[in-house]
């Protein structure tokens, strides 16, 4: 019998593989990603705590509440479900989200500095409030997913957040734009860290934050040119 919600299961180990393959994630390839199958309030989720060799059968279905619905999950992943569940409750809107240990923000994490918006990628992938922490807790612990709910209340126009001690919390529409916020995230980071040689990166001036969404989304509606 073929797996139900067979789209969704490949859109997440495509996405998966895209990270692996742009190494946006850290040695281990540690990382889990789930999609939310749509109009409902159930989730796909990755069973295994390593992108290698992700196949359709090692997703699980379970509820915004943590109960297992369909397939098996190991403990590793089991204890992180409510660390997903929590950005779906906070923005309904999304749509699949991911963590990984990507090397460069986590670096920030680890020493407990949110990412400014100083990189105009951000700002084009609507993270004009750059990159919040959430302070420490226990992997998937309540307090953990309390500290992710209160730093996306503080930060609405973001699509990550770092995890103090730990890692990144990445979403977005779908899949692929989960893992292209865990990506552009990535390389903030990165060129934040090798800015500091040069005196630190500097913040994106205020005023421009709207011009340069307001650039970006005037040339999307004019759609593609053709000579």
């Amino acid at each position: 019998m073929a797996l139900k919600h067979g789209e969704l299961r490949q859109a997440v180990i495509e996405n998966a593989n895209f990270l692996v393959r742009t190494g946006a994630i850290s040695l281990s390839h540690h990382g889990n990603f789930s999609v939310r199958v749509p109009g409902t309030d159930t989730i796909l989720l990755t069973a295994s705590s390593s992108f290698d060799n992700l196949k359709p059968e090692n997703l699980a279905l379970l509820d915004l509440a943590g109960r297992l619905l369909e397939g098996e999950i190991n403990p590793s992943n089991a204890e992180i479900v409510h660390m997903h569940a929590v950005v779906y409750k906070e923005r309904p809107e999304t749509g699949a989200v991911v963590h990984t240990h990507s090397t460069y923000a986590t670096s920030f994490a680890l020493a407990s500095r949110s990412i400014g918006c100083s990189y105009e990628a951000l700002v084009r992938s609507e993270m004009i409030d750059g990159v919040p922490l959430a302070h420490y807790g226990p992997r998937g612990s309540a307090a953990s997913v309390d500290n992710i709910a209160s730093a996306l209340s503080g930060a609405k126009n973001t699509k990550a957040v770092l995890l103090e001690n730990h890692g990144v919390l990445a979403f977005g529409a779908d899949p692929a734009a989960a893992a292209r916020a865990n990506l552009i995230v990535e390389e903030a980071a990165q060129m934040a860290i090798y800015a500091e040689v040069l005196g630190g990166a500097k913040p994106i001036p205020s005023e421009m934050l709207k011009a340069t969404l307001n650039r970006k989304n005037e040339f999307e509606r004019t759609g593609k040119q053709r000579a």
